[in-house]
């Protein structure tokens, strides 16, 4: 859009300057900004997608990394919200059939766990009960 002075243009609800601040940290972390603040190529394909800034680069870096459909389906999990679900009266039986899904390298792997799950059981609904996994939310997803 060509601004280039984000600190002083005249928003019409100004977020904070440390907010602001913070975004422009981010992106520059990802890769999306320049030293001057400027976008970058990566932050220009970046912007394309409607996602946080960290999702657009993950999905970005997953079509070098030959990882692009698990990307795009952790992402998409990621966006339904909680996909389990915990019912006062079988908290501990919940808990139990969430572990299994548990991976220790992340949230996000645990995700694609549930959903490889799933599908290998038909994407029935049945198999979403049993396991305390939201249907709705997963085919969403």
């Amino acid at each position: 859009m060509g601004i280039n002075d984000l600190l002083s243009f005249d928003f019409m609800d100004p977020p904070s300057p440390q907010a602001l601040i913070s975004a422009m940290e981010q992106l520059y972390n990802l890769g999306a900004l320049d030293e001057e603040g400027l976008l970058t190529k990566l932050g220009r394909k970046m912007a394309e997608f409607p996602l946080e800034p960290p999702l657009s680069k993950m999905l970005l870096a997953s079509v070098d990394l030959g990882c692009s459909d698990e990307i795009l389906t952790i992402i998409a999990l990621i966006q339904t919200g909680n996909i389990c679900y915990r019912p006062r009266e079988k908290q501990a039986q919940a808990d139990q059939k969430k572990a299994k899904f548990f991976q220790p390298e992340g949230d996000h792997l645990t995700l694609l766990v549930v959903y490889e799950a799933w599908k290998s059981n038909n994407f029935s609904g049945p198999w979403c009960f049993e396991n305390f996994v939201r249907y709705r939310s997963l085919r969403r997803a």
